[in-house]
């Protein structure tokens, strides 16, 4: 098969993906040089595959209409070897108008193409999966390599697109895990790696010297992985992914060197398979607002600059100004237990309400879990309604806990979070949520100044992979800002008490003597462990 049929007048797809080609004013299969479309019963009338009637103008759904324009080879092969129509002439997919544009400007050698897009938009199974095709089949002895920060996204979303479209384009392809060979000996390879040192040696191929680079969830690629890319010199780039932070190459690819590309900015509204329902749950789940919204739906960077507060104080004083209706039911307690001179902190929320925070400094560990033991009892608590910061110093509080009695469910911030795409590990997850549940107003907040200040000082960033997380307790220290343990404490009562358990299981420690000591060797902070306690 050769990319052009030039023995037909004009060459259609219909139905699906079923290539015809028109001679002497009939229709005629391309694969095969048969007559198409006459079936018994039609009437001798020419009728595609879907049950369309093929006009010279194209496929429509009612008998034959429009005028016939007769159009020369010459023009049918320069319209035909368009990147712009490949998906529709040969794939037997309609692309969207700003996935037509996208692919008219890869058309061109030696461009660079950038397209943040919002999720689900097509830009890996469109314009990514039509643009390796087509650069196999119309350069010959050329190559196409494909990488992404993680090779889950080329195993299960572009390299799957490829080998359907590939098997509707007749002979000669072959399809491997991670290589595509066609017969003109043209290739396309998909990997994923971060050594920049494996990146390089790739170059131009073939008679026309063609190298084409697609970079799937930019966002992703470490910046070392970009300057391999550069070294390799390609005569196209499709740089795309759904937008992060405001930080790495792909995001200045969209800023300070936006001179150098063309960018394409797309938002769902632009693209009519995504379900309006869909959008609506994200906006009301999240807010309009929120980072995730912004980049899921609307296509834009996470603006995390100055105003990257989780949780901002216009907010917190409006929650406080309209303070939902009070309203009964169970309750959810969180412990922060301190380190230092920091504070130990329970939080108690019943119903929709979060009662006065329990605060104070202990240095003595053993004392603390004594006096978590009195405000639990206190607060008529059980052991299953209360969760506890296990990471860190937190474990054997956990553990000298449960040796009491009180076998309380431990949650790890650094654990992974419930939802593995938008945030980068618990702590981050339980932030954003207690910060939805303030923004709408859904919860009683108790008065208290250091609460309020901690609540709105805590910034939070993207990592590498575009997830949310938080300022660490490290960076805090180092603006000036004390370790947020009443905030801890209130976000962890809020969100644990909207089914968010742990993922963990709860691993008793035979001892918790070791654990405290291993944390505070050579302080006096453990005295009193090997002597046992008794709250009544």
């Amino acid at each position: 098969m050769t990319l052009v049929e030039d023995k037909f007048e004009e060459v259609k797809v219909v139905g699906r993906g079923t290539r015809i080609g028109l001679r002497d004013g009939r229709w005629y299969s391309v694969k095969t040089g048969e007559l198409f479309g006459r079936r018994k019963g039609s009437g001798g009338k020419v009728v595609d595959q879907g049950g369309g009637k093929v006009s010279g103008g194209g496929v429509s759904g009612s008998g034959v209409s429009g005028k016939k324009v007769k159009r020369t080879r010459e023009e049918v092969i320069a319209e035909s070897a368009r990147l712009e129509n490949f998906p529709e002439m040969w794939l037997g997919i309609k692309p969207y108008e700003w996935q037509k544009k996208v692919l008219a400007e890869l058309d061109l050698k030696e461009t660079r193409v950038a397209l943040k897009a919002a999720n689900g938009s097509g830009k890996t199974s469109v314009c990514a999966a039509a643009a390796v095709l087509w650069h196999m089949m119309r350069f010959p002895e050329s190559l196409v390599v494909c990488t992404a920060g993680v090779w889950r996204q080329v195993e299960d979303q572009l390299w799957p697109c490829l080998r359907k479209f590939a098997s509707g384009l007749g002979e000669g392809w072959t399809v491997h895990n991670a290589e595509i060979r066609y017969g003109n000996g043209a290739r396309a390879i998909g990997f994923s790696t971060s050594d920049p040192g494996k990146f390089e040696g790739w170059h131009r191929q073939g008679p026309s010297e063609n190298l084409m680079m697609v970079l799937d969830e930019g966002k992703t690629i470490p910046d070392s992985i970009f300057e391999a890319v550069e070294r390799c010199q390609p005569s196209r780039i499709l740089l795309m992914s759904s937008p992060g932070g405001t930080q790495g190459a792909f995001y200045r690819a969209f800023t300070k060197e936006a001179h150098l590309w063309k960018t394409f900015s797309v938002d769902a509204s632009m693209c009519p398979h995504i379900p309006e329902s869909w959008v609506k749950e994200q906006i009301e789940k999240w807010g309009e607002q929120h980072p995730l919204v912004r980049s899921m739906v609307y296509g834009e960077f996470m603006e995390l600059g100055n105003e990257s507060l989780v949780l901002s104080y216009n907010v917190l004083q409006n929650c406080l100004s309209n303070p939902p209706e009070e309203m009964k039911g169970g309750k959810v307690a969180f412990c922060d237990f301190a380190a230092g001179g920091d504070e130990n902190v329970l939080a108690v929320k019943e119903g929709n309400r979060v009662h006065p925070l329990v605060c104070w400094k202990e240095r003595d560990t053993m004392s603390a879990v004594g006096r978590f033991i009195v405000e639990f009892k206190r607060h008529n608590l059980r052991a299953h309604e209360i969760f506890a910061d296990a990471g860190g110093l937190g474990i054997p509080m956990c553990d000298a806990l449960a040796e009491a009695g009180w076998t309380v469910n431990r949650v790890n911030n650094g654990e992974r979070p419930r939802d593995t795409e938008a945030y980068a590990n618990r702590g981050a997850e339980l932030w954003f949520t207690a910060a939805r549940a303030v923004e709408m107003c859904e919860v009683v907040i108790p008065q208290d100044d250091v609460l309020f200040s901690q609540l709105t000082t805590r910034k939070c960033k993207t990592n590498s992979r575009g997830r949310l997380s938080l300022e660490s307790k490290d960076e805090l220290r180092l603006r000036g800002v004390d370790s947020p343990d009443r905030g801890d404490a209130f976000v962890g009562a809020v969100s644990c008490g909207m089914d968010m358990q742990s993922f963990n299981r709860h691993v008793v420690r035979p001892s918790v003597l070791n654990e405290f000591t291993s944390y505070v060797e050579g302080q006096a902070s453990y005295s009193g462990l090997d002597k046992g306690f008794r709250c009544e």
